[in-house]
């Protein structure tokens, strides 16, 4: 957008929606505490643009990336995972966004299969795998692994379930307190 701008181009209405996706896809329709003030003013341009209306676009957009039926559970783990270690912890967080937490919850157990998989397969000490409703800007996870603890002191846990609410974030609101606890 700011080298639209800054060369004197105009924006096509199909590159528009594509920008304004991509800024909503980023951050959840502008409620990600990564979203900035000039992502919201570009959204609500580039909408005007796009001949869309912001929030009716957005939603539908967010809700029919959130489909994972036809995802197997290994993928769903790996669908968008990040790996890293900190004061020899090594960790990976991964994340879905949904509509349903409770529609992936049905799914606990071979989740829990994956996950023990990946704690091998990637060598780490803990996986988190962050279930996130993007209606309700909340999430809940399911934890595993011998360094659990550092999610537990973060965040309440039952039965390998991490109620997480209010958050949606993985690099603003969950890394940092995993980190902490580390």
């Amino acid at each position: 957008y700011g080298l639209y701008k800054k060369n004197g181009i105009e924006i096509e209405e199909k590159i528009a929606g594509l920008m304004l996706s991509a800024i909503i896809s980023d951050t959840l329709l502008l409620k990600s505490p990564i979203c900035t003030e000039l992502d919201k003013e570009i959204a609500k341009e580039l909408a005007k643009i796009a001949k869309v209306d912001l929030e009716l676009y957005g939603l539908e957009m967010l809700k029919a990336g959130t489909e994972l039926s036809g995802y197997t559970e290994k993928e769903l783990l790996y669908l968008d995972a990040k790996k890293s270690e900190k004061n020899g912890v090594k960790y990976m967080v991964a994340q879905v966004n949904t509509v349903s937490i409770e529609e992936v919850l049905e799914r606990k157990e071979k989740i829990e299969e994956a996950i023990n998989e990946a704690l091998d397969l990637e060598n780490v000490d803990v996986c988190l795998f962050v279930i996130t409703d993007i209606v309700n800007s909340t999430s809940k996870g399911i934890v595993l692994g011998q360094r659990r603890d550092v999610v537990e002191k973060a965040f309440t846990t039952e039965n390998n379930i991490v109620d997480m609410p209010g958050v949606v974030s993985r690099k603003k609101q969950v890394i940092p307190l995993l980190e902490a606890n580390m």
